[in-house]
């Protein structure tokens, strides 16, 4: 890696850290006016059609087409943008957005849980331990020390709701191994735009019930900059510039990054005027503490597998 792209890839994660940190206290506000289902249609209607274009520009009119996986690519978008969406503002209608923060940060110790699911293979003791620290820190965050809370009133809904969200984008995350030979850009597009389908029937159906009902023009008003940060600078500039930080720092350099956007949460929390109790801070710090070793684990297998291909590859010659 060269200085250049260390430069460039650390300014870019930077800023991609402190857009996701404040995504969910800017998205609190903007539910005061607008609805989760009518947010998550012009946060994506938005983004599809930006990501279509950036699409179309790098790598031309025949990457549109979906290469018969047209089936995959709807189930992956509507896990990772209506499924994702939904619960995460279902979710933040009944809990604080720095314990949802907490609970969507947790991401990379799910898919180790579900690798160990899958193949029936334990991970490494230290991966189990960051595993432990991490479930034990986001218990503290969440209860504020009361554990009761866990099972009890409203919050805890939202908190599950919160939870679902982040197993929804786990399954659009791993679904990218099902297009070998897709750019991420590509990906993202043209999922994007199977998911606004799915979106768009939760709208109609949500409004059918009553549940949902069209934003008025005087109430998106009310907070134009909020509004315009979560639907273009979140779904849009953020997961652009994500992708283009993992070329130039490799994805556990970036990753490494994404851990601390609950802390991002948690300060604008703090400054906003919200209480925050020694154990929250806490727990934040466990989890925090055990994503970034968890990260490091993975750093050091990553190594000893390239080492071993190497050698591996020596001997054959």
């Amino acid at each position: 890696m060269n200085k250049q792209n260390l430069t460039q890839g650390t300014l870019l994660m930077c800023a991609v850290v402190l857009i996701w940190g404040a995504f969910l206290p800017v998205s609190k506000v903007v539910l005061a006016v607008i609805d989760p289902y009518w947010l998550t249609l012009l946060r994506y209607a938005t983004a599809s059609a930006c990501f279509l274009l950036v699409l179309a520009w790098r790598e031309g009119r025949a990457a549109l087409s979906y290469d018969g996986k047209a089936g995959m690519a709807w189930a992956c978008g509507s896990a990772g943008f209506a499924g994702f969406s939904l619960c995460v503002y279902e979710g933040l209608r009944l809990t604080r957005p720095e314990h949802g923060a907490m609970i969507l940060a947790l991401g990379p110790v799910n898919i180790v849980l579900w690798q160990w699911l899958r193949t029936r293979h334990r991970p490494p003791a230290a991966a189990l331990a960051c595993i432990a620290v991490a479930i034990v820190g986001l218990g503290l965050v969440v209860s504020q020390g009361e554990f009761a809370r866990l099972y009890s009133g409203g919050s805890a809904l939202g908190n599950g709701l919160m939870y679902l969200a982040s197993w929804c984008w786990i399954a659009f995350t791993l679904g990218a191994q099902k297009f070998p030979g897709w750019s991420p850009v590509r990906y993202t597009a043209l999922t994007s735009v199977l998911g606004c389908l799915t979106i768009l029937l939760a709208v109609a159906a949500a409004n059918g019930a009553g549940h949902s009902h069209a934003p008025q023009a005087t109430a998106l008003a009310a907070h134009p900059w909020a509004l315009l940060f979560v639907v273009f600078v979140v779904s849009f500039g953020a997961v652009l510039m994500w992708n283009m930080a993992v070329l130039k720092l490799g994805p556990l350099n970036a990753a490494l990054f994404a851990n601390f956007a609950p802390l991002v949460t948690l300060l604008i929390a703090a400054w906003q005027g919200q209480r925050l109790l020694p154990v929250e801070w806490a727990g934040a710090a466990l989890v925090i503490g055990a994503l970034v070793a968890n990260n490091l684990v993975n750093r050091r297998m990553a190594r000893k597998a390239d080492k071993l291909l190497a050698a591996t590859t020596a001997a054959l010659r």
